[in-house]
């Protein structure tokens, strides 16, 4: 089954994705899929960018607080997870399982509100053995960083020949 329109996998092809694509990826309904766009870019391959416009019908305000508009963390964690999970299928096509990921430290740094719109990059920083560390940062659309975290992931159930 092909990953995406083409029938041969290549990161060369996978430079800007979009809901569909991203969903295809991480066999997901588009309509749980979280993230707007991912950037991926061959040269800088152990790095994702990712953007996501914060609506202000999103159901992730309206759930949280009933008034208070800001955008809260377990909805940013949801976007980190989807983000590290398309970072590792891509530098990892034959991985049959998406790897579980703990929270090392987080900083929150700035809130993030309505019609806001997130940066956020994902750098795969260490690769031992089975385990993976990734440090995220988030920027709001003025270039001011909001948010910044480490998570391990264990790297899982490799393809068998």
């Amino acid at each position: 089954m092909p990953l995406l329109e083409s029938e041969r996998y290549s990161l060369e092809n996978l430079v800007d994705l979009n809901r569909k694509q991203i969903g295809r990826l991480l066999k997901l309904s588009e309509e749980h899929v979280v993230i707007d766009r991912a950037v991926y870019d061959p040269v800088y391959p152990n790095d994702l960018k990712i953007h996501k416009l914060l609506a202000k019908d999103d159901i992730d305000f309206s759930s949280h607080i009933p008034g208070y508009q800001i955008y809260p963390n377990y909805a940013i964690v949801k976007i980190l997870n989807q983000g590290i999970r398309l970072l590792v299928r891509l530098l990892y096509p034959d991985l049959r399982d998406i790897p579980v990921g703990m929270i090392e430290h987080t900083k929150l740094r700035g809130q993030l509100y309505p019609d806001d719109e997130m940066n956020v990059l994902i750098k795969k920083w260490q690769d031992r053995s089975k385990t993976a560390k990734f440090e995220i940062a988030i920027e709001n659309q003025k270039g001011v960083l909001v948010y910044e975290s480490t998570v391990y992931g264990t790297i899982i159930k490799k393809k068998r020949n």
